[in-house]
């Protein structure tokens, strides 16, 4: 009387794991720092997240950045990994591997750009710009790894053209949102530099020199 159904499911309960640990990080983020959390987020339409946190000390090196680290790092590790999944799943032969990958170039790349950055703001004596910029561009990340976050959560459990679609406008979101605040520090007042050819010198190296160390370690090995 009752035929049995085939059932498909897709289940990745690592992916589940590292969405759990984000949401943990992003818990404790909001429990402890609860001020400086909300102020992160009106990054949008206001610059007063800058302006009232520029002078904390240490700047750089403190448990808020520390902890909203990782929550950059596992969101945009995940969101390049969606993307692979998505559109060039044929590259992919563990998924767990493959975002393990995708983890540590991340990590590296960060870490690439925050050395060049040190190096560059020794040769052009740039010392307090450069942790300016360093910290606008990690507020900025912050930010961005937040406002995706939700996003990544329904790209994990959808499946099809819904998934792709998801994908596709989060890229878009993405990409606008970072240019937008790309042009706001660009155009920051507390960035002094006097020459505007070594604004775009130093911008340069920082943001594309750090892709050929990822390149000539990763690709060409």
């Amino acid at each position: 009387m009752f035929e049995g159904l085939e059932r498909i499911s897709f289940t990745n309960s690592w992916v589940t794991l590292v969405i759990m640990i984000v949401l943990v990080l992003i818990t404790l983020l909001k429990n402890n720092y609860n001020q400086q959390f909300n102020k992160l987020l009106s990054l949008l339409y206001s610059e007063k997240y800058y302006t009232d946190y520029v002078k904390i000390n240490p700047l750089l090196f403190n448990r808020f950045h520390f902890l909203f680290f990782f929550v950059i790092i596992f969101n945009l590790s995940l969101l390049i990994f969606f993307v692979f999944k998505t559109f060039y799943s044929e590259l992919i032969t563990n998924d767990f591997y493959f975002y393990f990958q995708i983890f540590n170039i991340t990590v590296l790349f960060i870490l690439v750009r925050y050395v060049m950055g040190f190096l560059l703001s020794i040769i052009f004596e740039l010392n307090d710009e450069q942790r300016y910029l360093t910290f606008l561009k990690m507020s900025n990340l912050s930010f961005l790894s937040i406002v995706v976050f939700p996003l990544i959560i329904v790209v994990a459990y959808s499946v099809g053209f819904f998934q792709k679609f998801l994908l596709i406008v989060g890229l878009i979101l993405f990409v606008v949102l970072s240019l937008f605040n790309y042009i706001k520090l660009i155009k920051n007042e507390r960035l002094n530099f006097t020459n505007l050819f070594y604004l775009f010198l130093y911008l340069c190296a920082l943001e594309i020199a750090p892709f050929i160390v990822i390149y000539k370690l990763f690709i060409t090995k």
